[in-house]
């Protein structure tokens, strides 16, 4: 499974892929574990972003991460793990939502 996260300011966020080992959604389909340092620096890709390509993490599969889901009505979450075979976690002001929420 691949994380991909676009909440950078995280700690966990390494370029856009999170490298936690455990992972919380809950029932609102929200990242519970974000853990946010508001000195971090965050590469700005924008100035420069079609004249060369940003610099991000390679893919890796996440085969020790357990991912527990409290969104019951997620089509990938089976007794409460999510089974997705990779999940974008997005970025808003306050929350980083799970947009691989898909409901049954």
């Amino acid at each position: 499974m691949d994380i991909i996260c676009r909440k950078y300011s995280c700690i966990y966020n390494e370029k856009a892929k999170c490298n936690r080992k455990n992972l919380n959604v809950n029932s609102n389909a929200d990242c519970d574990d974000l853990n946010i340092d508001d000195n971090k620096v965050v590469e700005d890709v924008s100035q420069d972003m079609f004249t060369h390509e940003p610099d991000i993490a390679p893919y890796h599969h996440c085969k020790t991460m357990n991912i527990i889901c409290s969104k019951k009505e997620c089509i990938f979450n089976k007794n409460g793990e999510c089974f997705s075979n990779g999940i974008f976690v997005g970025s808003e002001e306050d929350q980083a939502p799970c947009n691989s929420y898909t409901p049954r």
